[in-house]
């Protein structure tokens, strides 16, 4: 022993204490480096190896996942608390129920809110009320409705199965009786029948058209003297405000201006999604007589419109309803001029690939 154990003083092995500190080195080195001393330190650092090793045989270690581990963990979170381990059981135990009250919570909030909170409240006190109760494990009511709800179920699905089941019988049967009208059908399916490989201009065609529908019903496209309202719904007010004052020539201009906006998006994506030559010349077609459309509609309104022609007291009474113009009302023109520059582009696009074609 070179040093002293308790100050680490240096030593020359022939001292009896420590110099130092007074340390009984005699008595440490007696004890500790005999070689009985030594054996017996071994047997015992042994002994206390065998007994952990027996210990993790009786509890061995689960490896867990860590989903598994945070469940794990989220359990023993309620261990000392008994109302939550009983109101969740009561929530186990009475799906049904839970269920109905969840929907009726969601329908009453739809309503108003101050109720549907209020009634949220009563029920969280009814069931804190029922985990500070024993366990009366699945309520006879509760049963009653899951049975209900199941029958109930089941004669819908049915009651469907059965009434596809009678068309399919019904189509063998007129198969059967007209086999020519039969083979015609699947002659034209054939032919009409093509790939849809729709491009990124095509995909962003039916995506323009579908935001200008969208802008149609969305505020504020027209700013009036109380409100911000839509494209949709000033044009409509303003017509039937024409009509009921009598004017029935300017209503039936503003219903045509607003069939329009509607119906000219949708036939300009059914003629994108055909994906032929034809379909995609109609296409710029219809996008281009928006675009001009809505470039004079709203130009009219920025000038002062005279009530000479009928087209000008349609336009004169849009105004006189709607002060300004919206965000969504220019919106509604850039989205169109986009849509028609993507529908030139779309229908110059398979020209230039036949041509490069024939040139190979």
């Amino acid at each position: 022993m070179k040093k002293c154990p308790n100050c680490g003083q240096a030593l020359t092995g022939q001292e009896k204490a420590c110099l130092n500190c007074g340390f009984n080195v005699e008595k440490y080195r007696r004890d500790y480096f005999t070689e009985e001393a030594v054996e017996e330190n071994v047997e015992i650092r042994e002994a206390k190896r065998e007994e952990a090793d027996r210990s993790l045989e009786k509890e061995p270690v689960d490896k867990l996942s860590r989903s598994a581990y945070q469940q794990k963990q989220e359990r023993n979170a309620f261990t000392g608390n008994p109302t939550a381990e009983k109101m969740l059981q009561w929530m186990r135990d009475n799906t049904t129920i839970a269920f109905l009250v969840g929907v009726g919570l969601l329908i009453i909030m739809s309503f108003s809110r101050p109720l549907g909170w209020t009634a949220f409240a009563v029920s969280m006190a009814l069931l804190i009320w029922t985990g500070y109760r024993d366990s009366q494990g699945e309520y006879t009511a509760d049963r009653n409705l899951t049975e209900y709800i199941r029958n109930w179920a089941s004669k819908v699905f049915n009651a469907f199965d059965d009434k596809e089941s009678e068309i399919e019988e019904k189509n063998e049967d007129f198969t059967q009786a007209h086999p020519k009208f039969e083979a015609k059908v699947e002659k034209v399916k054939k032919k009409t029948k093509k790939p849809r490989n729709f491009g990124i201009i095509q995909l962003s065609i039916l995506l323009t058209s579908l935001i200008t529908l969208v802008l149609l019903f969305l505020g504020t496209g027209f700013v009036t003297s109380s409100s911000k309202l839509t494209v949709a719904s000033v044009f409509f007010e303003v017509a039937n405000w024409q009509i009921a004052a009598g004017k029935i020539v300017p209503a039936l201009i503003l219903y045509l201006f607003l069939a329009i906006f509607l119906l000219l998006p949708v036939f300009i994506m059914l003629a994108v999604s055909q994906n032929t030559r034809v379909s995609r010349v109609r296409a710029f077609a219809l996008s281009l007589v928006e675009s001009l459309v809505l470039i004079y509609l709203f130009f009219q309104l920025a000038q002062t419109t005279s009530a000479a022609s009928y087209l000008s007291q349609a336009v004169s009474s849009l105004k006189s309803y709607a002060v300004a113009i919206g965000i969504s009302g220019y919106l509604l023109i850039l989205v169109s001029c986009l849509t028609t520059v993507l529908a030139g582009i779309n229908m110059f696009q398979p020209m230039v690939k036949t041509r490069q074609n024939s040139e190979e």
